[in-house]
């Protein structure tokens, strides 16, 4: 029994040994490197809090972060351990506006510790090995290549809003050399980016086509993977295997998150009878779609024409066959409060609404009801001659603008040879 337990003891120390020896193996070949401590003790169980990003080293890189080749020897955690500051070493990170400079620490930066090398005096033995891993015959073999992140960043910008190194990129003590894992992962720079603390435009740092949707590949290099939104902290919008399922309740929330990307016909190239139904609403929308339609929670225009849809739905149902028929305002059940068609100044006026958004007016409104108050009385114009403008329109810069740019719009109230119908 005593025997039976001695060997299986010296078996769990065995397997305790594999599992740590392992554990390093893993994190080498992911490219993580071996933790230290500040002051240099390794340390292969705590893993550090920069581990765990989304866009980590993939095969060919990923989206966002190239691949990259640093065939460097170099510990953070000991600099870092000696009391020195990130800009000791990084010397332009301060001044760096774009994803694409060169902030790595340059030969002359380590020379003034470790001596000169850079160049080297001929009094000076090479001592190359020591930071470069890719050395024959006391020359160096390989250089860094660290492609540009397909981002728009500025580090100027951040540090001057108050950010800390130690804010994107982590705990850097407990890092030996430092890969694409210290590098912002989404969840960090959505931490700021909420709308409120920072804009939370995807392409305020994602680059973007001219027509303003994200460039979900890269314009160099159309084989690597496609950018989509993973994990967690990507508003719910994890495009995983549920997300096809899911995406109506994502969409319906927050659209704007998806127009980021997508276009309409995106959604009606499956939403269009053939794929899928075009109802994507519930069985029971209609009575409630006037609450989304006040609120404007959706862009109802995605899908619908207010002209065509909205406004020939509301007449089918003898919404428009009230005593104001003639307004294009009839209608047992009004919209508006009374007194909404009184003078500018009165209260509830509907000027100011539409002076505000005329497109609002237009889901429901054709020109004939605004023409019906607005244009000028005679036989071609049966308005009641009712002025939209203000006192001295005429003689404005405005007034000569408008009719400089599209004079055939003041004829939809004025009459030809109306004295009116001129700037002064």
């Amino acid at each position: 029994m005593t025997r039976h337990t001695n060997t299986t003891r010296r078996e769990g120390r065995g397997h305790g040994r594999a599992a740590a020896i392992a554990g390093v193996i893993i994190a080498m070949a992911f490219g993580t490197g071996l933790y230290v401590q500040a002051g240099g003790g390794l340390t292969v169980g705590n893993v550090p809090a920069t581990a765990p990003v989304t866009h980590g080293p993939m095969r060919g890189g990923s989206p966002v972060y190239p691949e990259q080749d640093i065939p460097l020897r170099f510990n953070h955690g000991q600099h870092l351990g000696l009391g020195l500051a990130c800009a000791r070493c990084h010397t332009k990170i301060g001044e760096s506006d774009k994803a694409a400079d060169f902030n790595f620490p340059t030969g002359a930066v380590c020379d003034s510790c470790h001596g000169p090398q850079h160049p080297r005096p001929a009094t000076e033995p090479a001592r190359c090995g020591q930071c470069h891993t890719r050395v024959s015959e006391n020359r160096v073999t390989a250089t860094l290549r660290a492609p540009k992140a397909n981002l728009h960043f500025s580090h100027k910008k951040h540090l001057a809003a108050g950010a800390s190194c130690q804010s994107c990129h982590g705990d850097m003590s407990k890092v030996r050399m430092a890969t694409v894992l210290q590098l912002p992962s989404e969840a960090s720079c959505l931490s700021c980016h909420d709308g409120r603390k920072a804009s939370s435009r995807c392409a305020t740092c994602h680059p973007a086509d001219t027509n303003g949707k994200l460039a979900t590949r890269s314009f160099s290099d159309r084989v690597m993977p496609a950018l989509v939104p993973r994990g967690k902290s990507s508003w719910g919008a994890a495009h995983d295997l549920a997300f096809v399922e899911d995406h109506r309740g994502i969409a319906k929330a927050n659209p704007g998150l998806c127009a980021q990307c997508h276009t309409e016909t995106f959604c009606t190239d499956c939403h269009a009878g053939a794929v899928r139904p075009m109802r994507i609403h519930a069985a029971d929308y209609m009575t409630t779609h006037a609450l989304d339609a006040r609120a404007n929670t959706q862009d109802c225009q995605s899908c619908h024409r207010m002209q065509s849809d909205c406004l020939a739905c509301h007449q089918r149902l003898g919404m428009g066959d009230g005593p104001d028929a003639k307004f294009g305002v009839g209608s047992s059940l009004r919209f508006h409060p009374a007194g909404w068609e009184g003078p500018p100044d009165s209260p509830q006026s509907h000027a100011f609404a539409a002076q505000r958004n005329i497109a609002t007016c237009a889901s429901c409104h054709t020109e004939d009801s605004c023409l019906a108050c607005h244009a000028t009385t005679g036989a071609a114009m049966p308005g009641l001659n009712v002025s939209p403008h203000g006192p001295g329109f005429a003689a404005s810069m405005r007034c000569s603008a408008l009719a400089a740019r599209n004079h055939r719009v003041c004829l939809k109230c004025h009459e030809p040879g109306d004295p009116r119908n001129e700037c002064l």
